[in-house]
């Protein structure tokens, strides 16, 4: 018995589109993929159609050659395949190919199992043994062969075509795998902004604004990029979390947004941003002691098995995060193995991750001189910083902080030093950052102490 799909309707429409737009997917799934899988009726009947096409005419059957066999449908289909085709071509791509090819690789390979379980088991209750083993052995072959991988095969003479019109994609695309980070020349020096694979990390003392820098970052996201973003909160509650970007989005004080206390025509613009941005923002708590990427990768899985595919991940923060396989570890080796299985997902998942992390703790009275933060000031793991792809420090003295100011010192990005500060004006108390900025010299940004005073850079 053939066993259906347990993915939903979107994914179903996933392995139609790829079948419509890439030849060596659609043969694979001709090869493993049965009408029978699928739990629509519609989508069944497309399989069907594409895959008569495909043996008929040994090539894969595009959006025309569907529309035209609706003419030998059943009358009384006709209206709902119509709409599951015009459902299927709209997808025009499939953002989250890779994980349908990898989805569907796990499920046929079960399938083979289950299905070559069952007749060895038969055989060997049986008695035949022989038998039994060579089902079993053949179906391990099988399980092998599943792939829907593209192979990276070129006819070069006669793809100048096709190479030409990839490169065009790609630079119309390119700002696809940039987000702004908020500061322009920031934007500039990294050739477009924060990009997709690439860990974003920002540290400060306590009570500087790492979550709300964070915040900042995942609305902007939304906001600008029509980006989903998946902020996970590995402290604290998602509640503190929402009201907080209820107050970036409305502009209402953070204080009353805790209370509901929202203006009604606020609350109105508030409604229709929100319509706007339904879909783009997911807010998980995850503050159990012990979380590890595995959990946000848990969590990023059942998000992908509703349609939510994200595009930029916040983690609140890194040095919260625990290793994968940290048992026995130290505190220090914890945070390094945390940050290298971080950069894996992010890599895997091919999304910007945004975290932060805490300096070391300062001497008594140092935090509130004019300083700036450097790399080596972060706390427990300096290794962590080889991993990430970018480190900045926030930083403010109390007085600074009284007039709604920060520096905001960019010292790595990848293998390069960047150091660049910006001054920044924000309002902490409407959750926003950025609202202004100026270019300090290194000089302006931490001027030379008093004789007498320790100088922490």
């Amino acid at each position: 018995m053939t066993t259906p799909f347990p993915f939903d309707v979107r994914f179903q429409r996933g392995v139609l589109r790829l079948s419509m737009t890439d030849d060596e997917f659609a043969i694979r799934a001709f090869q493993y993929v049965e009408a029978a899988m699928f739990t629509d009726r519609a989508l069944g009947w497309i399989f069907t159609t594409m895959q008569r096409y495909h043996v008929t005419y040994g090539q894969r059957c595009t959006e025309l050659p569907l529309r035209d066999a609706l003419r030998y449908a059943e009358p009384e289909h006709v209206i709902a395949y119509h709409a599951e085709i015009d459902a299927v071509v709209a997808l025009h791509d499939v953002p989250e190919g890779d994980y349908v090819k990898r989805e569907l690789r796990e499920f046929i390979r079960r399938a083979h199992f289950a299905r070559a379980h069952a007749e060895s088991a038969s055989a060997y209750n049986a008695g035949r043994m022989t038998e039994a083993y060579d089902l079993t052995m053949r179906a391990l072959d099988k399980i092998r062969e599943v792939d829907f991988d593209t192979v990276d095969r070129q006819w070069f003479f006669e793809e100048l075509a096709a190479r030409q019109k990839v490169r065009h994609a790609d630079a119309l695309a390119k700002h696809s795998r940039c987000f702004t980070t908020g500061i322009p020349d920031i934007d500039t020096l990294t050739d477009g902004g924060a990009q997709r694979g690439e860990v974003w990390l920002v540290f400060a003392y306590a009570k500087v604004g790492k979550t709300t820098w964070l915040i900042n970052e995942g609305a902007q996201a939304a906001q600008m990029h029509g980006a989903r973003v998946a902020h996970f909160a590995l402290e604290g509650k998602g509640k503190q979390i929402a009201d907080r970007y209820e107050s970036y989005f409305s502009g209402s004080l953070y204080s009353d947004v805790k209370r509901g206390d929202i203006n009604s025509k606020v609350y109105r613009d508030l409604l229709d941003e929100y319509a706007r941005l339904k879909q783009c923002l997911v807010i998980r708590t995850l503050n159990e002691w012990d979380t590890t990427v595995l959990d946000i990768e848990s969590e990023v899985k059942l998000l992908r098995a509703t349609g939510f595919v994200p595009d930029v991940l916040v983690v609140d923060y890194l040095d919260l995060l625990r290793a994968r396989n940290g048992k026995g570890m130290s505190e220090t080796e914890q945070q390094v193995e945390a940050a290298r299985d971080l950069k894996r997902l992010t890599n895997r998942l091919d999304v910007l991750t945004w975290t932060a992390s805490q300096a070391r703790r300062p001497k008594e009275g140092a935090e509130d001189e004019e300083h700036i933060l450097r790399a080596s000031q972060i706390a427990d793991a300096y290794a962590k910083i080889r991993i990430v792809d970018f480190v900045g420090s926030l930083n403010a003295t109390n007085e600074e902080r009284d007039r709604g100011e920060l520096r905001f010192f960019g010292e790595l990005y990848r293998d390069g030093p960047m150091g660049r500060c910006w001054k920044m004006q924000c309002d902490f108390s409407r959750m926003k950052l950025g609202i202004s900025m100026e270019e300090l010299s290194l000089e302006e940004a931490a001027p030379k102490k008093k004789r007498g005073k320790r100088d922490d850079d």
